[in-house]
Formats: structure tokens, C-alpha cells, sequence
């Protein structure tokens, strides 16, 4: 009887912790915990307890935590400076192999690279492709 307070514990704990950092990892170990409990309750051996926790959990970490990550979209944190990509700016500052542009966006002035490492002349149209870390990175429009 020990058995089933100790998977009881785990399966609170595993609600704690997913309620705490919302991260869809430590609920598959809530199904594991019930499992094991249960097979506690109709005294099975310990050791067929602990297979099924271990398999159950990892099954299902392994194979739901994707989808259902999609499903309520905590895939990708989008940003502010995400509604960048896609636009189009002109290159204040070449961008060379050596060294990065910069462009103006809202008043500010962000660090570019080019996408291939290209060399971009100032003045010229620029389109944004991605953003990495603080830098734009961007192609050139043909409408230069």
C-alpha cells in the first residue's frame, strides 16, 4: 500500500510542475504515475510498476508532446521584430564580406548582413529575409 502514496506523490508532483513552468513535458508522467498506482493498487511486483511508469511516460513525451505543442501553438514565440520579415528598407551602409550594413526601421538603426554574403551598396532597396539575434538579415530587391 506504501506504493500507491508514493505514486500518488509523483503523479502531484508531476501536476506542480507542469502547472509551474507550462511546458507540456512533466504531464506524460501524470498518466505514468496513475498507471503504476493502479497496478500498485492490485499488488503487482514493483519492478512492473516502475516498466510502466518508464514506458508509459516516455511513449508519450515521445510521441504526443509534438502535436499538441502545434495544437495550442507554444511552437514559436513570435516578436515584435518578426512583422520585419518581409519588408523592404534601404541599405544606409554597404555591406561587404568584412563588414555588416545598417538600416533604419521606425527610427532605429539595426545591424544587416546580407542572406548569402552578397555585397550591397548604400542606397539600395533591401528586403528583410530573417532576423538573427539583433541583426537583420536581408537580400537585394531588383527594385534597385
Amino acid at each position: 500500500m506504501t506504493w500507491v502514496y508514493i505514486w500518488l506523490g509523483v503523479v502531484a508532483l508531476s501536476i506542480i510542475i507542469e502547472f509551474v513552468t507550462a511546458d507540456l513535458v512533466s504531464v506524460w508522467f501524470i498518466f505514468g504515475g496513475l498507471v503504476a498506482m493502479i497496478l500498485a493498487l492490485f499488488d503487482v511486483q514493483l519492478i512492473w510498476q516502475l516498466v510502466a511508469f518508464i514506458v508509459l511516460s516516455v511513449l508519450l513525451l515521445a510521441t504526443c508532446r509534438r502535436p499538441f505543442v502545434k495544437l495550442i501553438g507554444r511552437e514559436k514565440q513570435s516578436t515584435n521584430a518578426d512583422a520585419l520579415i518581409g519588408r523592404e528598407f534601404v541599405l544606409l551602409s554597404p555591406i561587404s564580406f568584412e563588414s555588416a550594413g545598417s538600416v533604419k526601421v521606425n527610427d532605429v538603426v539595426w545591424t544587416a548582413s546580407s542572406e548569402n554574403g552578397a555585397e550591397i551598396k548604400a542606397g539600395e532597396v533591401v528586403r528583410v529575409v530573417a532576423i538573427s539575434g539583433n541583426r537583420l538579415i536581408v537580400e537585394k530587391t531588383d527594385k534597385n
